[in-house]
């Protein structure tokens, strides 16, 4: 279960149809080196509380206020009392940093499917494969991502976990700094977005 928090005015983008692929729904976004895939705003994708976290994150806060208190009701020795007091502190604070840093996700609105984001690094040359084929909206020979630990190539991604929804973008490595090779790209809810989700595990 999800609760939206993110509310506001979105830029709608436009949707380009594919010729190549039967109902493809495709969106390009015209890429500044400061604007990147993950700051760019989407109008529909959202960042939702994750209930069970939210309760979970409340569970371990509460735990530390208890282990915090509870010692001098039950008069226990100083000893005691400074471990208890300790561990409850650690307890709060992390119940409090997870409530507010790690009980959000990024929910693809239309399928409620979470977003996954990361990065992938790559030669150069895969690069430039995949950027003709962002070119031609043709991911048909696309089969995988020959990703590396490193490389002059990155490839930004955000996927939903029921293939719905992938956003991409690429970059090349340009003294000292890595550019913007491609336009965000935004595909969902048709087969073009299946072919690529099936290039990142979830």
């Amino acid at each position: 279960m999800y609760v939206a928090v993110t509310s506001g005015v979105m830029a709608l983008y436009p949707f380009v149809h594919n010729k190549r692929i039967k109902k493809s729904q495709f969106m390009k976004e015209i890429t500044r080196a400061e604007d990147t895939l993950f700051s760019a705003s989407h109008p529909h994708l959202y960042k939702c509380f994750n209930v069970s976290k939210v309760v979970l994150s409340s569970v371990i806060a509460l735990m530390g206020v208890a282990t915090v208190i509870l010692p001098s009701v039950l008069g226990v020795s100083d000893t005691f009392h400074m471990i208890l007091l300790v561990v409850g502190i650690v307890l709060l604070l992390f119940g409090i940093y997870r409530l507010f840093w790690h009980s959000q996700e990024m929910v693809y609105w239309p399928t409620k499917s979470i977003v996954r984001s990361g990065t992938l690094y790559m030669d150069a040359a895969e690069v430039q494969r995949i950027n003709r084929m962002v070119e031609k909206n043709d991911f048909s020979a696309l089969e995988r991502i020959a990703c590396k630990d490193g490389g002059n190539g990155r490839l930004d991604y955000l996927v939903s976990k029921d293939g719905k929804f992938v956003a991409i973008q690429l970059f090349q490595f340009v003294p000292y700094n890595y550019e913007p090779v491609s336009e965000k790209c935004y595909y969902s809810n048709d087969d073009v977005a299946a072919v690529i989700a099936r290039c990142f595990s979830f």
